[in-house]
């Protein structure tokens, strides 16, 4: 790939930051965009709208080519968001897509609907169980409401007196 073919005529739509590089420093950040994440993709970049391989890393810590490809990439992003809703709708929509449920979920949480569900767990040993029983059998010999004796079971009435230090 050549210089010429880097290089595009019509930057119409380019963003603040891409609109204030010069043609060449454009085209290293288009064709870098197209490259992705490679192993010495700037060098390539670089070596393919003309520069030395080299540059491409005084290229890469340049703040101008930076934010550009900052902007490049939000675009980038807003465009695979609407891939990605698009994508969940149709699993969605499809009957037999296993994850049709997590699908129309995930869209519905994206709208603001979102759903809660709380479990307690409450571990009572045999132990406990047995004292439980044992107190609501005592409680009703003596004519007491077992409800109220139990639920009052963890409170320890006290006094207590304030002693002074052995010194």
């Amino acid at each position: 790939m050549g210089q010429e073919l880097a290089i595009r005529d019509d930057r119409s739509n380019d963003g603040r930051a891409m609109a204030g590089l010069s043609d060449q420093y454009h085209a290293f950040v288009m064709r870098l965009m197209e490259l992705g994440p490679t192993k010495r993709a700037s060098a390539k970049a670089a070596k393919d709208v003309g520069y030395h391989p080299d540059y491409g890393y005084q290229l890469m810590r340049d703040d101008r080519v930076l934010a550009a490809i900052r902007e490049e990439s939000t675009k980038q992003l807003a465009g695979g968001a609407i891939l990605g809703v698009k994508v969940m709708i149709e699993i969605a929509q499809d009957r037999e897509h296993k994850d049709r449920y997590r699908a129309a979920k995930d869209l519905a949480a994206l709208n603001g609907f979102t759903t809660e569900q709380r479990i307690v767990v409450e571990h009572i040993s045999h132990d406990s169980k047995e004292q439980i029983a044992q107190i609501k059998a005592m409680a009703v010999q003596l004519g007491l409401d077992p409800k109220q004796l139990i639920a009052g079971a963890g409170i320890i009435e006290a006094e207590f007196e304030e002693v002074p230090d052995d010194e």
